[in-house]
C-alpha cells in the first residue's frame, strides 16, 4: 500500500502509535513506488499522526497516552505488529481486557504495558519531552505531525507546540 501510495498520491498518512524509525520503511516503500512513477518522494506530503500527551508531570503524561495504547495494543493487532510490540505483552492485555474494554480492565491491563514502550511510540512527557519527541517523527521523514491529544490539558499541548520550534513544515492539532 505504500509503494502504490508514492506512486499515485500527492500525499500519505503514515501509521502511528508507532517508532519514529518505522518511518524509515515506510518511505523506502513510498520512494520506491514514486520513482516508479517517475516522481520524488519530495513531491508527497507525508502525513502523520501522532500520539501526545503532555503534562508538567512526566508521568501523568504517560500514564494518559497508556490508556489509549493499551486498548489499541489488544485490539489491532496489526499496531502491535508495526510498534514491534511483544507478542507476550499483546497476549497478556487481551487476555485482561472484554469487548467493549470497562475502565477497571483497561486499568488493569495498563500495567502490563512497559513505559520504555509509551515513550517509544509516542510524544509523551513534559512540554519539552514531547516537543522533542515529534521532532523526531519530523526528523524521520514526517513533514505535517498531525497531534492526537490524550492528557486532559489539551490547552497545554496547544499552547506547547503553538510557536513551538518543531521544526516541520506544518503541524495539525485534532481535538
Amino acid at each position: 500500500m505504500l509503494e502504490l501510495s508514492g506512486k499515485i498520491s500527492d500525499g500519505v498518512v503514515l501509521n502511528y502509535c508507532v517508532s519514529p524509525d518505522y518511518n524509515d520503511m515506510a518511505l523506502e516503500q513510498i520512494e520506491k513506488g514514486a520513482k516508479e512513477a517517475g516522481r520524488t518522494l519530495d513531491e508527497i506530503d507525508l502525513l502523520q499522526l501522532v500520539v501526545c500527551s503532555v503534562d508538567p508531570d512526566e508521568d501523568k503524561a504517560r500514564h494518559a497516552a497508556k490508556w489509549l495504547l493499551t486498548q489499541y495494543l489488544a485490539q489491532q493487532p496489526h499496531i502491535a505488529k508495526a510498534s514491534n510490540t511483544p507478542q507476550s505483552i499483546v497476549e497478556k492485555i487481551q487476555s485482561i481486557l472484554g469487548w467493549p474494554a470497562t475502565k477497571e480492565q483497561v486499568e488493569e491491563a495498563m500495567q502490563h504495558v512497559p513505559d520504555e514502550l509509551v515513550d517509544r511510540i509516542s510524544a509523551s512527557g513534559t512540554p519539552e519531552q514531547a516537543k522533542a519527541k515529534v521532532q523526531k517523527y519530523i526528523n524521520h521523514g514526517c513533514t505535517c505531525p498531525i497531534l492526537y491529544p490524550m492528557a486532559d490539558n489539551v490547552q497545554l499541548m496547544i499552547d506547547t507546540f503553538s510557536g513551538s520550534g518543531v521544526q516541520g513544515e506544518k503541524l495539525s492539532i485534532k481535538t
